[in-house]
Order: structure tokens, then C-alpha cells, then sequence
């Protein structure tokens, strides 16, 4: 969160995978809604008369976030959690920082927009907690771009690229002195961390004939502990290592400058990609397009 004068700005990363604000939460991408409120609050929103459970499990999304209200919903639990991080239950005037993939920015950003702002006064509670917030604007920018912002002027007289690795997307932004590099700004679809587990899940149960749970996996993605067996776990690592190794390749083709690698998968890469190419750098923050969107806000606002 950001305060600029009465402007209060909050960044939200609303990813097909995870939903990520800038004060470092995290939940699943998914709301359920429920017929009884259950006798507990934890992961609970409420709106209206109605009751869901949040982040808990991942929705089915589409292309386009605005086609059901799992991305509202999911948008107001992150300003709760934000509001929370920040000891406030009432919030004027604020500004939404959001993103959206680069391939499919100029197509939905006005729709995106208009889905999340088609209510101003806003009443919901989020794990027991009542809010009020009131909703002045929202502000939608390219995802990758965030992290662009914020090594510009290291590169300045350069060319650099912005690889956003997410959940679903991989998201390329080009800068050449400056000025965006349209032959080099793409998305590839279908190509992002949800799509190597689906990958690992399917070559695991040839394997083994029973299933890994997701959790298991993304753990291993992280380099924690897991409770499946050592041939198991070296079986799904050198599974990602193939995957990540393919997902590089095909980035060093595309992009002969400077890459930095950014998202969830980032995280991913560094753990099990031996990278030789002194030209890509890895940033690990996977909060930083929310804290991004949330600084492209501030400054445009300071103007």
C-alpha cells in the first residue's frame, strides 16, 4: 500500500495461479461459494448474504478474468488482506494497480477495468472482519512492466527484456533505450508454472500409478520438503529440469539482449537451471508486480 496526499494506492497481482499484494500476501486464485457460514473464519468472504471460501482451491480460469466474478471476488479479498497488513478496516479513496498479460492488454484492459470498478462503495467481510472501502479509480498496466520500472535507469542506453514468468503466461516486455521494442513484446500462453506441474502430474502417474498432489510439487519447486520417496522426488526434479531447460531455450532464442527473469517461475529457474548466460538475471521477488503496479501508480499520480 501507498498513500499519495487523500489517494490510497493498492497494487494487487492478480495471477491465473496466485492472487499477490504488495504487502507479501499470497492466496490460490479461487473463491467457492458455500450454502452455510461454518463456525470458523479463516479463509472466509462474505458478501451480501453470500458466503465463500477463498484460496483454498484454484478455479478453472479463462483468457479473459471478467467472464465470472471470481477475479472481483478475489480482488476484494486482497484489498482486505491489505487493509489488514496495514491495521485498517475503512478505506477512502482508493486507486486499484492491477495487470494483465501483455498479448492480451490492449484488447481487455478498458473491460478489466470497467469489471473491477463497476461498484465504488464497497461493504464485505474478509476472515471475520467487517470493510468499508470506497473505490475512486483503477489503474491497469502491462504485467512485466513493474519490474521494468524499476531497473530502468540501469538501462537506459540498453536494450532489456522483462521475462514475467506466471502461472499460466510468460510475459515479454522490450525496452531499447528507453522505448518500448514492439517486435520483442509478446506473451506465450500456456507455457507458465501450472503448465509444467500438469506436465510433471501426467508423467508421474505413467510412472508410479498414483498421483502427486500439486502441493508436493510446488514444494519442489521451492526446494522444501516433501513426503514422497527420494526416487520419487530426483524423478520429479529432473522432470522440471527438462521443462525449465526447454522453457530457456526458447526464451534465449527469442531474446538476444538482456533478460531478467521475473514471477513465480523465476524462482523456479534459479533453482534448477544452471544458467551460463551472463545476460539473464534473475529476480526472485514473486511480489513484484504488485509492489510494481503500485509505484507506476504513485509516479504517474506525482506528475
Amino acid at each position: 500500500m501507498k498513500k499519495s496526499g487523500e489517494n490510497i494506492i493498492i497494487g494487487i497481482d492478480h495471477g491465473y495461479g496466485y492472487i499477490k499484494t504488495a504487502s507479501e500476501n499470497i492466496i490460490k486464485s479461487g473463491v467457492e461459494a458455500i450454502p452455510v457460514r461454518p463456525p470458523f473464519d479463516e479463509d472466509i468472504f462474505e458478501i451480501g448474504s453470500r458466503v465463500f471460501v477463498a484460496g483454498q482451491n484454484r478455479s478453472e480460469h479463462m483468457a479473459d478474468k471478467t467472464v465470472n466474478e471470481d477475479y472481483y471476488y478475489l480482488t476484494l479479498v486482497g484489498i482486505a488482506m491489505e487493509l489488514k497488513a496495514n491495521r485498517m478496516k475503512n478505506a477512502k479513496n482508493v486507486i486499484l494497480a492491477v495487470g494483465l498479460p501483455y498479448s492480451f492488454f490492449s484488447a481487455q484492459k478498458e473491460s478489466f477495468r470497467t469489471y473491477l470498478i463497476k461498484k465504488k462503495s464497497l461493504n464485505f467481510s474478509y476472515e471475520g472482519e467487517k470493510y468499508h472501502v470506497e473505490l475512486k479509480d483503477v489503474k491497469v498496466y502491462p504485467q512485466g512492466l513493474p519490474v521494468l520500472a524499476m531497473i530502468m535507469n540501469q538501462y537506459r542506453d540498453k536494450t532489456v527484456s522483462i521475462a514475467d514468468i506466471g502461472s499460466r503466461t510468460i510475459d515479454v516486455i522490450t525496452y531499447r533505450r528507453g522505448k518500448p521494442f514492439y517486435d520483442m513484446c509478446f506473451s506465450l500462453d500456456k507455457k507458465g508454472t501450472l503448465d509444467w506441474i500438469d506436465v510433471i502430474e501426467k508423467y508421474y502417474l505413467s510412472k508410479y500409478q498414483e498421483k502427486i498432489e500439486e502441493e508436493d510439487i510446488q514444494c519442489i519447486f521451492q526446494n522444501q520438503n516433501t513426503s514422497i520417496s527420494k526416487n520419487q522426488l530426483q524423478y520429479v526434479k529432473d522432470l522440471i529440469k527438462f521443462y525449465v531447460k526447454d522453457v530457456m531455450k526458447l526464451l534465449e532464442s527469442k531474446i538476444p539482449n538482456t533478460l531478467v527473469l521475473c514471477g513465480g517461475g523465476a524462482t523456479v529457474v534459479n533453482n534448477f537451471y544452471k544458467c551460463e548466460n551472463k545476460n539473464i538475471i534473475i529476480k526472485e521477488d514473486i511480489f513484484c508486480n504488485a509492489k510494481g503496479y503500485e509505484l507506476l501508480a504513485y509516479n504517474s499520480m506525482k506528475k
